[in-house]
């Protein structure tokens, strides 16, 4: 279906000025909510991130729905130090996170990590991550590896699921989003086509439970490739056109989760199963045109990966003597990604012969988490949180056929970790948290990781919150293990490579302010470095054989520099929200042979809007989003680390919410208003090279969405 995107842009914006200047002059006064400020691990919120230790940002169950978001790439795109990183070729989307990548970020599920293709809540694929049964997301920005491990040097997201309901009785849910994936869409080949439902019943006051389904269809984004089924005949003759394909493969996504609630007095039972299915298809541009029996006969190499992933997760929590609480967690997860390379038969449709069918990639992992906090509940100068923490993870990333088959081997790494928090309050206004958290690893030397909190209140509404400690990351499954060989690949993981380390500094002053009788304005400011040691990169080697080996090394260092300012401002049925972060990144990939570079500076800019139409029951939203000028390290053709720099881009999405219906609600929208589909990475010139410029696709342009939901409780 052929959209004019310039006319359709001009009818949305045409509707959002009629909806507001549409809006009564009298109406209700609505409820303003003061953001929530204190969550205590251990008492309510048992899953949930301490902001008592920590500065914690929050994505609100109706921020979810104001977007559509049915994944976690579609909220976090709007987070002002996070940057989605999308990757056409396999589909897969990571985070950045001032500027460090998915490996420095630590994403949990109910306070558990979840199991991914390079390890355990690392470089997570966020676009398989479904948030259709989301309570609410929380993010920490900044080292948090005494309470989560190595891995959370720059922060942690963790995401609250849903749990049973207010009154008793069943809740259904469900809900239907057609998307369009640029100016592309067709019912079932083109386009982006989800479907959820969910039912929850309340037994009573002790027992909740709930079982869902979502299924994500992305039919890729063509980007004037012809399909899957193109082949271009002239005269006879197959012409290799490389215009076969999508430029963004295709992808299906199905998620069935069921869980229990479980109430036993003053204890807290919680069990949540989860399936995830991923069908990934990558189609060769090149066809080989042959003739059989005297009949052209177009065929091409394509493949497909199957990912399979089963999560267990436990939750028991409540009172062990007076206020000293316990909470302990345990999950059981597993993963497979199954590779086939099969011919295709372009003229006839179907799958001529099958030349490869593996499993390439699998992971079992145990996990165990318990702690005691509030131990000395008596003291108001002292206390204590003790806790465990273990992980054994077992499995292979390889891909290797012919002679390399039998290199394949299975690998385990098990972490035991011992971690205590201590608190100590010399005044009331001032606290002071010192963490370590001893690591013993089967693949690493022990490790001690380290933190010093302060909180210092001037007054109820002025804070000020320190938070220094170790910047520790050790390499993930992938970085170690990976292993893809045969006779044109030749990539290898490192056994010998040893953890980053570094130091951590997040600094941020809190105020908030009351203006008039209905509003708040809440302001944060934030000054933070970030300094690793024995960065791991992509290098090029050599191997056993002398042949150019693609593998891992650790490099000198990567530095983070900046300041943050984010400001929230509510007045009646207006919510804005502006913020600026100015970010400086510096690397070296050899100080010792190479000049470091300079701190590139970037601004970070953020702004959100939203108006409430309460008559209509409605919710207009924006949000707006740019990105500067970002320095990493890349790898080159030939394999070789080299400094570049990513060009700035921007964000713009808007959206219309409204309740048609006390039980049907639909949500209107448009994301990429700014149509952006490509951004460059230059590499920095030196005297005896000339720099070079590379294209990267990070969007599939303009895109419109319209989500219906039903509700029904009963």
């Amino acid at each position: 279906m052929s959209l004019n995107k310039n006319n359709i842009t001009l009818y949305f914006l045409l509707f959002l000025s009629y909806a507001i200047n549409a809006q009564e002059k009298k109406r209700d006064t609505i409820k303003i909510e003061k953001l929530d400020e204190v969550v205590i691990v251990g008492e309510s919120n048992v899953m949930s991130v301490s902001k008592k230790l920590f500065t914690v940002g929050t994505i609100k169950r109706k921020d979810i729905e104001n977007v559509a978001g049915n994944n976690l790439a579609d909220v976090l795109q709007n987070s002002l130090n996070i940057t989605v990183n999308p990757d056409a070729s396999n589909g897969r989307s990571t985070i950045n996170l001032f500027g460090l990548d998915g490996q420095y970020v630590k994403i949990l599920v109910d306070g558990i990590p979840i199991i991914s293709d390079n390890g355990l809540g690392n470089n997570i694929d966020i676009s398989q991550l479904n948030i259709d049964d989301v309570e609410r997301i929380e993010i920490v920005e900044g080292s948090m590896g005494v309470l989560y491990g190595d891995n959370a040097v720059a922060g942690v997201i963790n995401i609250i699921t849903k749990r049973g309901l207010k009154d008793n009785g069943w809740e259904l849910q469900l809900s239907i989003q057609e998307e369009t994936v640029g100016n592309e869409f067709e019912f079932f080949d083109k386009g982006r086509h989800i479907q959820n439902v969910r039912a929850t019943n309340q037994v009573n006051e002790k027992l909740a439970y709930s079982i869902g389904a979502s299924r994500n269809d992305f039919a890729g984004f063509y980007n004037g490739f012809k399909g899957k089924n193109y082949v271009n005949i002239q005269d006879g003759i197959v012409v290799n056109d490389s215009l076969r394909g999508t430029e963004w493969n295709p992808k299906e996504q199905i998620t069935v989760s069921g869980d229990v609630d479980l109430n036993l007095g003053k204890h807290n039972l919680f069990y949540k199963l989860q399936y995830f299915n991923e069908n990934l298809d990558i189609y060769n541009r090149s066809v080989n045109g042959r003739y059989e029996n005297g009949v052209l006969n177009p065929t091409a190499i394509d493949e497909n990966y199957k990912t399979n992933r089963w999560v267990n997760n436990l939750n028991v929590s409540g009172p062990l003597h007076g206020a000293t609480n316990y909470n302990f967690s345990f999950s059981y997860q597993t993963q497979k990604r199954n590779y086939k390379e099969y011919v295709y038969n372009i003229l006839e449709e179907q799958t001529q012969s099958v030349e490869t069918d593996t499993v390439s990639q699998s992971s079992e992992v145990w996990y165990s988490k318990a702690f005691v906090n509030n131990i000395v509940p008596k003291s108001d100068f002292f206390n204590l949180q003790l806790g465990y923490e273990f992980t054994n993870q077992k499995g292979f990333d390889a891909i290797a056929t012919g002679n390399y088959s039998n290199n394949v081997v299975e690998n385990t790494i098990t972490n035991y970790e011992f971690f205590g928090i201590t608190e100590f309050q010399p005044f009331k206004k001032l606290s002071i948290n010192p963490g370590i958290r001893f690591t013993n690893s089967s693949q690493f030397n022990n490790h001690l990781i380290w933190s010093l909190s302060s909180t210092y209140n001037f007054t109820e509404k002025i804070k000020l919150k320190a938070v220094v400690g170790s910047a520790y990351r050790a390499p993930n499954f992938e970085e170690l293990f990976y292993y893809f060989v045969d006779s044109n690949h030749n990539v290898r993981g490192n056994p010998d490579l040893q953890p980053e380390d570094g130091i951590s500094v997040f600094i941020n002053l809190k105020n908030n302010y009351k203006i008039a009788k209905e509003g708040f304005l809440n302001q944060k400011f934030t000054f933070f470095y970030i300094d690793l040691k024995d960065a791991i990169a992509s290098i090029t080697s050599e191997d056993e054989d002398g042949s150019i080996l693609f593998t891992q090394d650790n490099i000198d260092y990567s530095k983070r520099l900046g300041f943050n300012l984010e400001n929230s401002f509510i007045y009646k049925n207006w919510n804005i929200g502006l913020g600026a972060t100015y970010l400086g990144i510096t690397n070296a990939i050899n100080a010792s042979l190479d000049n470091p570079s300079d701190y590139m500076w970037s601004l970070n800019l953020q702004a959100i809007l939203a108006y409430n139409i309460d008559k209509w029951d409605t919710t207009i939203s924006s949000q707006l989003k740019h990105t500067g000028k970002t320095q990493g390290v890349f790898t080159d053709t030939d394999g070789e680390l080299f400094i570049g720099e990513t060009d700035a881009f921007t964000w713009l999405n808007a959206s219309i919410r409204t309740d048609i219906t006390p039980r049907i609600n639909a949500t209107l929208g448009a994301r990429n208003l700014l149509d952006v589909v490509n951004i460059n990475t230059k590499s920095s010139a030196e005297a005896h090279t000339a720099s070079t410029s590379s294209s990267r696709l990070i969007g599939n342009g303009r895109s419109y969405f319209l989500k219906l939901s039903y509700n029904l409780n009963f």
